[in-house]
């Protein structure tokens, strides 16, 4: 008899359970035992190591997880920790870009406001622009749907503008950024370009149009480069001389001031 079958026959005994059951019984039991026993050798002999082996493949399966797991919270730490570092710089660099866009909408009669859209993927990380160009809206994200033409033209440039004294690019350039615009906006926006642009401390700006309003705000620092384009070029030397047409028209201009004062004078 093995080890346990000892102990449970010695605790019989000493609680007289055993002297319940007659030997017939107790050798029905054995058989009834045995037969089942039989049955279970018979039905798939090799249970035993079968069951052996998946407790195998389950300690070793067992063992990856934990140490998978492990890894796991090892990256989540290091995440984080590199998170905690650039994360304050990027809310504040917004918060800084978000005030100069804010303000640049308020100046025009409008608002503007962004944001920063964190997603658990870290390469759909976005900026939401919301912009509000009538009094009777709320702030809207801006999109290529929802907004016209010439108030997407207006949202990019003063986004682009307020990125200006944060940027670090030697210069920038925009093309026909004020088609589409109407001239309230188009004028707001043109002497706020003039502003940020004309700083001693900014990089170059380059605004490539085939039109402007007149009467517009200048600086010293600005040159302005008329491009002549067609078919016909004047083969005569010097005609077509952009700087001495417009010398030529100041001055016109000047003699027509300067007869009037006369006319009037007499």
């Amino acid at each position: 008899m093995d080890e346990e079958f000892q102990q449970q026959f010695a605790k019989m005994e000493m609680d007289g359970s055993v002297h319940d059951r007659s030997v017939n019984d107790l050798r029905k039991a054995l058989e009834v035992q045995r037969a089942n026993l039989d049955m279970i050798s018979q039905t798939n002999p090799g249970v035993v190591e079968q069951y052996e082996r998946r407790k195998n493949e389950i300690e070793a399966l067992t063992k990856i997880l934990e140490d998978r797991e492990k890894d796991t919270r090892r990256v989540e730490r290091e995440i984080k920790n590199a998170r905690d570092r650039w994360q304050p710089a990027l809310e504040q660099l917004v918060a800084s870009i978000g005030k100069k866009f804010s303000a640049a909408f308020d100046r025009i009669g409008c608002a503007g406001e962004i944001r920063i859209s964190p997603h658990d993927d870290y390469d759909k990380w976005a900026i939401d622009i919301l912009v509000k160009f009538r009094d009777n809206e709320k702030l809207q994200l801006l999109t290529g749907q929802r907004q016209s033409g010439g108030e997407r033209s207006l949202t990019t440039i003063l986004y682009l503008m307020s990125l200006t004294e944060e940027a670090r690019t030697p210069f920038s350039l925009v093309d026909e950024i004020n088609q589409g615009m109407d001239q309230r906006a188009e004028r707001a926006v043109h002497n706020s370009l003039v502003e940020v642009t004309c700083k001693p401390d900014s990089a170059q700006y380059f605004l490539i149009t085939p039109k402007l309003l007149p009467d517009l705000d200048y600086h010293e620092r600005m040159k302005v480069l008329c491009v002549n384009n067609g078919e016909w070029l004047p083969e005569t030397p010097g005609l077509g001389h952009m700087n001495r047409m417009i010398e030529n028209f100041v001055q016109l201009n000047r003699d027509r001031v300067s007869r009037d004062r006369s006319f009037r004078a007499g």
